[in-house]
């Protein structure tokens, strides 16, 4: 039977509550932890079934995150709000009992208030609780919250009631070597049974430490680092697309689009851990500011003639060239014969900013040269 109920929201803290199991099977072990509701069977009253669950428990943890008090189904109706709510069940069930019920604020999550709550579980806002910080001090908490669970249990709500326990009577006369005979086959028989249960007993279970992305969120085309750590573990899956991974590491990603992956640590007894990480893609192109360059063949020319005025432009969506040629393409040439000096500009657009260029070409007017003869003297 489990002595420690886990509530939590999967949407608000499935990756950090999947790390507190981990933790407190790996000290408690794992008939000791219950924490999901997903097999109730089919037909059955699942808040009676959610109900006895709580019941069969010693204290619940409830683990809080930013998005538990308002999370909403999918007609954005809140959660809470809702009789069916499993976590409003689970909590009610616990208060009901008068078990102790300790929030976990993960993901610095604050406490609610009493009046942002259903009245069956406002009380739930005077318990004492602890944050669960991320790493470095993941580890340093889960040790907190252990070290109070065993305080508890071995203070004022002992695991195994002694009401009922019996008083063994004192041997005597002439049974006492017949006892002590049968008391010491019974030790031997006892030590050789806890020899056997500790060198079959399964190693201590798989534990992800960490499973990240660097960024989690990238344009299309560009890439992103996956990192992970794991512990106690022979085999490491990353799916979709990647397989089997060393138990520890890092791999750099191009997602196509929007992509959850799930990490799967597989311990020496087949007993396995998960964790999900989602990686968002924006499909769509990032406007840059466009880039513009306008030279001439000659800055220089004469009335009358004509020079080639030549432009690049880059990331451009609009170009066009003034005075007196108007929208062009991206890139192009063309003959130009100014009649006076004509300063030229390019002008680039995109949805992200403009570009302009400028150049001048100057023209020079041909002064006829006027030859004088003078009459022959005779």
């Amino acid at each position: 039977m489990a002595n420690i109920f886990i509530s939590y929201r999967r949407e608000d803290s499935a990756d950090v509550t999947g790390r507190i199991h981990d933790r407190l099977v790996e000290h408690f072990g794992e008939s000791a932890v219950f924490m999901d509701v997903d097999d109730i069977p089919l037909g059955v009253d699942f808040t009676r079934y959610i109900d006895e669950k709580v019941g069969q428990c010693e204290v619940l943890l409830a683990v809080i995150g930013r998005d538990w008090l308002n999370a909403t189904d999918e007609e954005g109706d809140r959660r809470l709000d809702q009789s069916g709510d499993y976590v409003r069940i689970e909590l009610e069930s616990a208060l009901k009992r008068k078990i102790p019920v300790v929030p976990l604020l993960v993901r610095r999550a604050s406490m609610p208030e009493a009046d942002e709550l259903p009245e069956s579980i406002r009380d739930f806002a005077k318990r004492n609780g602890m944050q669960v910080r991320a790493d470095p001090d993941f580890r340093t908490d889960c040790d907190r919250l252990i070290e109070g669970l065993e305080r508890d249990r071995t203070g004022k709500r002992p695991i195994i009631s002694t009401r009922n326990k019996r008083v063994a009577k004192k041997p005597r006369g002439k049974h006492k070597a017949l006892i002590i005979g049968v008391l010491g086959i019974a030790v031997v028989s006892t030590l050789i049974g806890l020899f056997t249960w500790y060198a079959s007993r399964p190693g201590p279970a798989p534990s992800i430490v960490e499973f990240q992305a660097d960024p989690n969120r990238v344009e299309q085309g560009s890439t992103t680092t996956l990192r992970w750590m794991t512990k106690n573990t022979e085999k490491v899956s990353i799916q979709p697309n990647i397989g089997t991974v060393a138990v520890s590491g890092s791999k750099v990603i191009r997602p196509r689009e929007n992509t959850t992956y799930t990490l799967v640590a597989t311990g020496s007894d087949n007993r396995h851990a998960k964790q999900r990480l989602s990686i968002q893609v924006n499909s769509q192109p990032v406007a840059t500011i466009p880039l513009s360059r306008l030279s001439v063949a000659e800055n220089t020319i004469e009335l009358g003639k004509s020079t080639t005025l030549s432009w690049r432009t880059r990331d451009a969506t609009d170009v066009e060239i003034k005075p007196g040629i108007g929208s062009v393409e991206a890139n192009g040439s063309i003959e130009i014969s100014p009649r006076r000096n004509t300063t030229y500009t390019l002008t680039a657009k995109s949805p992200a900013g403009t570009a302009t260029s400028n150049i001048l070409v100057r023209v020079e007017r041909t002064v006829p040269r006027t030859i004088i003869t003078r009459p022959a003297i005779r």
